[in-house]
């Protein structure tokens, strides 16, 4: 399961993305690695090992970050065992159907230390509506924020490579 609970790790982690562009992210990482907040990641298929959610034991605000945009194939709750779980346990949920912006994430470290538990679920918007339903069905009540392409776009934009030549 991927953590990012060092500064090692973090640092490392900010390193890599920034090379490949992806810089969006980098207010919660930065905030992980100034030790406001324990970051968990999860690829799908994995899950959260209970402990780490048991707000008992959990002193430091806890945000786990789904990955679903990524790549030509991407998931919806479906992927996460733990889906259902993790937005009963969420005190503050981000539903991401949409290109990431550092102030996005900026909100959700704010967030996340402010409620002390957060989810961020980044997901396509094919599968934006199947998060919403979940959220509602399983935590109407829970504050967040939910970002979505305007009408007529979509995420992710799978574009022409590089010095592709269109006709």
């Amino acid at each position: 399961m991927p953590t990012f609970n060092t500064s090692d790790a973090i640092a490392a982690q900010i390193v890599r993305l920034e090379a490949a562009g992806f810089t969006h992210a980098m207010p919660l990482l930065r905030a992980a690695a100034a030790g406001a907040l324990h970051l968990v990641a999860l690829p799908p298929g994995a899950r959260v090992p209970l402990r780490l959610l048991d707000a008992t034991r959990q002193r430091k605000a806890l945000v786990v970050l789904l990955g679903g945009d990524h790549g030509l194939i991407q998931h919806g709750p479906e992927a996460w065992p733990q889906s259902r779980r993790l937005l009963a346990w969420s005190r503050w949920t981000l539903l991401h159907g949409a290109g990431g912006e550092a102030r996005h994430y900026a909100l959700a470290a704010q967030a996340t230390c402010l409620f002390g538990r957060a989810l961020i679920a980044e997901c396509s918007s094919h599968h934006l509506p199947a998060w919403r339903a979940l959220r509602e069905e399983v935590a109407p009540r829970t504050p967040g924020m939910i970002v979505e392409c305007r009408p007529g776009d979509c995420h992710p934009r799978l574009g022409a490579p590089a010095g592709a030549v269109l006709q």
